[in-house]
């Protein structure tokens, strides 16, 4: 069976270590803890829940500090988890069976590397949402095409998934072989594919982040975040660089400074969706209604299949006073996915300002069900 390595960058995480430690004692046979600088028990926890505490002076550059936490491992096969994230019981054996089938004459011989989900968590849907003043409600410019999995909505098999109200996806290469050629690039939102020569290869194993389910300990982190996302622009100055930058600028509340590195995303890749929605967005909170529908609408041209397009395109063109075409392309966005409550509110809102208070009542109606849920 090929050995795994469990590989951990912390600092002052005593709030989750412990449970993130707990949940791979039985599928790591080591576990790497490389701390770069708590004055919290990090250390202690560590130790006390099996791992190799190794230390090293925070570099100002994830990407250096991964990499430093991968050359200590000895296993065959590199898990990365960060402090605030698990990996289920559940999947333990499971991933154990797809490790074991990476071995000569197996299934994934020629895999180097895997994607997994990571599940960032979420408290409340408003923090998910943003509000113009007219009370339309617009949808945040996410990162996946899969938007948020509302799990009030539906069954979930993860306990991990109880304390929350659903989840953003993220695709996630955390999972490689430990061959030196291998990697992490970029100061922030690191990642290992540009050094993988071999196959990747996605996988149905989640990563539960539930960093985001305080949303002030989360907004503690911005400003690192930020500073290092400027940092990764300035480097490689691509569009996906850009963007991160961008949606760093949104978090932040940050409006010329996210539309000036949107607008560069997408000079530099006029076919990357998620620029464009989020540049759209943006001009929706500005009250830019013009280039809201114009930027919306060539999200729509690339991915027509992006539930999220709808609600903002239709709230864009209700704030234009378009109310007929609002309706229209808020129904698009229903037969796409029925679960979306934001959308019924902005169409009796809709309604409203168009005089029709019968259906007016009944959009909202049908909003309310969804909040007695």
């Amino acid at each position: 069976m090929p050995k795994i390595s469990v590989c951990m960058i912390v600092k002052n995480e005593k709030l989750h270590l412990a449970n993130a430690l707990n949940s791979i004692k039985e599928l790591a046979d080591e576990i790497i803890v490389l701390d770069t600088g708590s004055t919290d028990n990090s250390i202690q926890i560590a130790k006390d829940n099996g791992a190799q505490v190794y230390k090293m002076q925070w570099p100002d550059d994830f990407s250096i500090a991964r990499n430093e936490s991968i050359k200590l491992a000895i296993g065959d096969w590199i898990l990365i988890l960060d402090a605030d994230e698990t990996i289920s019981k559940q999947d333990t054996n499971k991933l154990k069976e797809i490790i074991n089938k990476t071995k000569p004459g197996q299934e994934y011989e020629n895999v180097d590397g895997f994607v997994l989900t990571q599940r960032n968590y979420i408290k409340n849907k408003q923090d998910l949402e943003l509000k113009t003043d007219s009370n339309l409600t617009i949808k945040e410019a996410g990162q996946s095409n899969k938007g948020f999995v509302d799990l009030t909505m539906a069954s979930d098999p993860y306990e991990e998934s109880k304390t929350s109200c659903g989840y953003l996806p993220t695709p996630i290469i955390r999972l490689f072989r430990n061959n030196k050629g291998i990697k992490f690039k970029g100061a922030v939102h690191e990642d290992v594919s540009q050094s993988i020569t071999k196959k990747i290869h996605p996988i149905n194993i989640s990563i539960h982040h539930f960093g985001k389910l305080d949303i002030n300990t989360w907004k503690s982190k911005w400003k690192l975040y930020e500073k290092l996302a400027i940092k990764k622009a300035n480097q490689e100055k691509d569009y996906y660089s850009y963007f991160e930058l961008g949606r760093q600028f949104l978090a932040s509340k940050k409006l010329e400074q996210a539309k000036e590195a949107l607008e560069k995303c997408v000079e530099l890749n006029k076919d990357f969706y998620l620029g464009w929605f989020n540049l759209g967005s943006l001009n929706l909170m500005q009250e830019d209604t013009q280039n809201a529908i114009k930027h919306l609408e060539i999200t729509r041209l690339i991915n027509p299949n992006f539930v999220a397009i709808y609600s903002n395109l239709g709230v864009a063109y209700a704030q234009n006073k378009q109310h007929k075409k609002a309706l229209e392309i808020f129904t698009l966005g229903l037969n796409l996915n029925i679960n979306q409550p934001s959308i019924f509110k902005n169409m009796a809102l809709c309604y409203k300002d168009m005089g029709d208070e019968h259906r007016s009542n009944l959009a909202y109606q049908k909003f309310l069900s969804f909040q007695n849920k």
